[in-house]
């Protein structure tokens, strides 16, 4: 069994998203008040999803993302927007390390019209096409 199988987190993390990218939609942000490794608590933003149990752990990196995409600086205007989610590798303490970053849900793909083009008009022939005055 795999170390994320035995210690499960409640926190979303890059290993979570198993390669793909995923497209979210905001339902909630709060703040969270976790213990850091000196034993300190500290209160860090969580961005909760529609139909998803685990909510996301925003940094500053991520807010900017956010930010950008739903236009807003102000996380009470994020609910109801939908990001992208994907995996990215990221220098951490010096190390790389699998990181969870934000961008905008690509667009999908448009429906292929069943009729055809208009067809083109014909060619000017190439003599036409060169009979362009030089001025010196």
């Amino acid at each position: 069994m795999k170390k994320d199988e035995r210690f499960p987190s409640k926190w979303l993390k890059a290993v979570d998203l198993k390669g793909k990218a995923a497209v979210v939609t905001i339902d909630r942000v709060e703040m969270e008040v976790f213990k850091n490794d000196k034993g300190y608590e500290e209160d860090k933003l969580v961005v909760y999803f529609k139909n998803k149990k685990k909510g996301l752990i925003c940094n500053q990196t991520n807010w900017d993302l956010i930010s950008e995409v739903t236009g807003t600086d102000d996380d009470s205007g994020w609910p109801e927007h939908k990001i992208e989610l994907y995996s990215r590798k990221v220098e951490m303490r010096g190390k790389q390390v699998d990181a969870i970053r934000v961008r905008a849900p690509a667009q999908a793909e448009l429906p292929r019209s069943t009729t055809p083009p208009p067809p083109k008009p014909p060619a000017k022939p190439l003599a036409e096409e060169m009979d362009d005055e030089i001025p010196f």
